[in-house]
């Protein structure tokens, strides 16, 4: 999220100069401290959507590999 006022000590030079920066003023715990709650709710989340996605192609799948919108050929049509 963007601040309407950022810090002036957040003047980094590029990327691996920000990273280095946050480590050393922050520490590297305190930097990566929302990554396991993000772990925790994405992986369940992609596994639902990609467990969907797989059982709606089947369903939407003809024997005979007609069905356009199951198999992304629709621009055929266009």
């Amino acid at each position: 999220m963007q601040t309407l006022v950022p810090d002036p000590r957040a003047d980094y030079r590029n990327m691996v100069d920000a990273l280095v920066r946050i480590f050393r003023t922050e520490g590297i715990r305190s930097a990566l401290r929302g990554i396991d709650a993000t772990a925790y709710g994405s992986g369940p989340a992609h596994a639902v959507y990609f467990a969907m996605y797989e059982y709606l192609k089947k369903v939407l799948s003809r024997k005979d590999g007609t069905n356009h919108l199951a198999h992304g050929k629709l621009c055929t049509f266009l």
